[in-house]
Formats: structure tokens, sequence, C-alpha cells
């Protein structure tokens, strides 16, 4: 029965990750794929009588692939930095390949019957350390990734909140793992902590994927009652009696597209007495002979000569040469198109109205590439950039957009020659 719970349980996490192709969700299937084989191996085992083939599975399965790529999923379900996702697919990577290779050609000790045999006493040393090593990694980050998620619950981050459960469930699916694959338990239970542990994987990964239901309108993870957006992080928020959920839009063609949470209304607020300033206009030279310069964005003379381009001192007033930025480049997840672009346009609004050194910030959509869309963001200087990358609207759009995005690109900007283009003059009469 357990085998048979596990082979269903993994074929539906596996439909599920083909379909989102999310990494934690593919890396959970690593997992239920090594649990699955583990438990037909045990099975036959228990009928045949155990030999090195069905030992090696067995142990490469459950006691190597299942634990790593268990806590792999978790790192890359709820880690907000993409350096420490990467840094745990090259170590879990690396890993598994040199361990599968020693635990296949290391010679196997002692004889094996019918009933469930111990690893320290059919493995060697090396191959031991590497399990054992596995274990070890496996427990520390579940626990410190159950630990992270339950603070960052406790400090009312809402994602964190709401995967607070599901990290718990696949956190108890580890424990259960180790446990089976140590030689602690009786066969018997050891059968049973390793379907059972396919079962919470299953059941945690489902409930870390929001859907929309057949008939198109929005529910929650749960698929209970219909969402009622998050509490914005980083903005002054009105109070209100009641958040009403937006309704979605007659004909509209996201059905059976994730929904992820939107904000309870569509108007931001930010702090009072604040708007976006208005670029000053330019005027133009009295007399088409006269002096070759006016006043240029920036407060200094701005040289309509064909020098123009040059970005130096008395050109452009001496401050956009020291101008800085970056571009980024972000490929999306299909689908996830306008639940980006709903937090780019906030993150854009709020870096206009807050930022007030900031010269550009815009977000563009690319031309026959439906899922790419690229920053672009220039600053008067480095100071200006390094507040921009303090700003809580920044960080809230990292956190939020990380589940819609695949891969990011970024590429540091500083400003080289430049030229603001100026509105032609005016005549009387035209």
């Amino acid at each position: 029965m357990a085998t048979l719970g596990a082979l269903a349980a993994t074929g539906l996490l596996v439909q599920r990750a083909y379909k989102d192709r999310l990494l934690y969700l593919i890396a959970w299937s690593f997992t239920q794929v090594g649990l699955t084989l583990a438990l037909l191996s045990m099975s036959l085992a228990f009928m045949m009588g155990f030999n090195g083939a069905f030992f090696r599975v067995m142990e490469l399965g459950a006691a190597l692939i299942g634990p790593v790529w268990l806590a792999l999923g978790m790192i890359e379900l709820i880690a907000r930095y993409v350096q420490v996702r990467f840094g745990a697919w090259l170590f879990t990577i690396s890993y598994t390949v040199v361990a599968i290779v020693i635990l296949i050609l290391d010679p196997l000790k002692g004889s094996l019957g019918k009933s469930l045999p111990k690893p320290s006493a059919t493995y060697d040393a090396l191959p031991l350390l590497l399990i054992d090593g596995a274990h070890v990694v496996a427990v520390l980050a579940l626990a410190g990734c159950t630990g992270v998620t339950a603070w960052l619950a406790s400090k009312r981050d809402q994602e964190a909140a709401e995967l607070l459960i599901p990290v718990a469930l696949v956190a108890l699916a580890g424990v259960l793992v180790v446990s089976g694959t140590r030689g602690f338990l009786p066969a018997p239970l050891a059968v049973i902590a390793l379907g059972a542990a396919a079962g919470l994987v299953w059941y945690g990964s489902m409930r870390t994927i929001p859907v929309y239901d057949e008939d198109g309108e929005g529910y929650d993870e749960y698929g209970d009652e219909p969402a009622t957006g998050y509490e914005e992080q980083g903005y002054a928020q009105a109070a209100k009696a009641e958040p009403v959920p937006a309704p979605t839009p007659p004909g509209d063609s996201r059905r059976g597209e994730l929904r992820f949470p939107e904000p309870a209304s569509e108007e931001l607020r930010y702090p009072e007495n604040t708007s976006i300033p208005e670029r000053p206009a330019y005027p133009a030279p009295a007399d088409p002979a006269g002096p070759t310069t006016v006043d240029g964005p920036l407060g200094g003379p701005l040289d309509r000569s064909p020098l123009a381009g040059l970005a130096k001192p008395g050109a452009l007033g001496g401050e956009l040469a020291r101008a800085c930025g970056q571009i980024t480049v972000y490929t999306l997840l299909d689908g996830r198109e306008d639940a980006f672009d709903r937090l780019a346009a906030d993150l854009v609004k709020a870096a206009l109205v807050t930022e007030p050194e900031t010269l550009i910030f815009a977000c563009h959509e690319v031309v026959g590439a439906p899922t790419q869309r690229i920053f672009y963001q220039l600053f008067r200087d480095e100071a200006a950039f390094a507040a921009h990358r303090r700003q809580p609207h920044l960080q809230r759009f990292l956190g939020e957009s990380r589940t819609h995005v695949i891969s990011t690109n970024v590429i540091e900007l500083k400003l080289g020659p430049a030229k603001v283009p100026l509105p032609a003059p005016e005549f009387p009469g035209r």
C-alpha cells in the first residue's frame, strides 16, 4: 500500500512540475522518484530476497537523493536571494553525482537475505560517510528553513505565513526519510515511514500552489474562499474594515492559470505632500545666431554644438557625468506576465514618487518575446543608486516577483557620452 501511494503521489507531483515548471517542484519530484524506487526495491526484495541491485537502489533513492533534493526544494521555495538558491543547486547536483558514482562502484560486504539490511553492516566507510553527510545537510537545511519561515511569519510576513504549514509538512517528511533509511526502524515501520514521507511531500507541495477554479474565479491556496489580497509592505496603508477582492473581468483568458496574491486596493498610498516633479521647460535662444547653449535638465548649460554628445562639465552641468544605473532582464514563466507587470508598475510609480535622485526608471516589454521584461534604471550618482537598493518598495518587488521569474540577468551601467534632446523652439504664427 505504501508503494502504491508513493507511485500515485509521484505521478501527480511530476505532472504538476511539468505543467508549472517551478524549480522547487522539480527538486521535490526527484525526491519522490527516489522514494518510490526505494519502496519498489524493498517490496520486491522482501519477496525475492535482497541482492546488490535492490540494496543499492534503496540507498540511492531513499538515503541519498530523497533527503538531499528535499532540502534543495525547500531552499528554492523560501530563499529570497538568488545567490543562495544557485549555491544550493550547485552543491546538490555535484554532491549527488559524486555520491552516486561511489555508492554504485563501492563493493558490498556481508551477506544479504530477505530481512532489511543495515547500511553500517553492508557499506564500507566512504559510502557511509557520504550518506551521513547527506542526512546532516538535509536535516540542517530543513530545520533552518522551517525556523526562518516561522520567524518571518511571526513578523507578519504574509508569504511566510502562507508557507509555514507546507514547510512544516515537508520538514516532517525529511525526518521520516532519514529515520527510515538509518536502520533504526524495523522493516514494516521503515516502509510506512517512507510511504508517509512521499505523501507529505506531495500534500505540502500542493499547498504551495494557488490555483483558479474551473470557472476562472480566484480562490486562495486552499481552494476554499476567494483570495482577499495581502497587506502592502513598504507603504502606508489606510485601515479597511474588510478587503474586497478585485473581480475577474468578463471574458478573462486566465482560466486555469496560477493565481498569486494581489494588493487589496488598486491605488497605493504614498506619503503626504509628495508628487512627481515635472521637468522644467527649456527656453530657446533669443537669437538663432546667438549663444549655442541653454539650461539643461540638471541646471547647467546644455551645449547645442556638434560636440553635445560628450558628458563633461559645462555640457551637462557636470552632474550627469556621475550618473550610474543598471539594466535588468527578466525572463518570466508563461502566463505570469500580467502579475509581474502589476508589480513592476507599482515599483516604477514608487521610485518616481519617493526617489528624487532617479533620472530614468522604466520597464520595457520586448517585441517578439512576450515573456521578457527589461528594466532600465539611471540614477544621479552612486549614492542615489545605493539608496535605491535599500528602498522597501524594491525589496517588496524582489520578494513578490520571484515566483513569476525563471531567470534574471543584471548589467551594471556607468554613463558614458550622452545627450539630452531639447524641444523644438516655438515661433510666432506656427
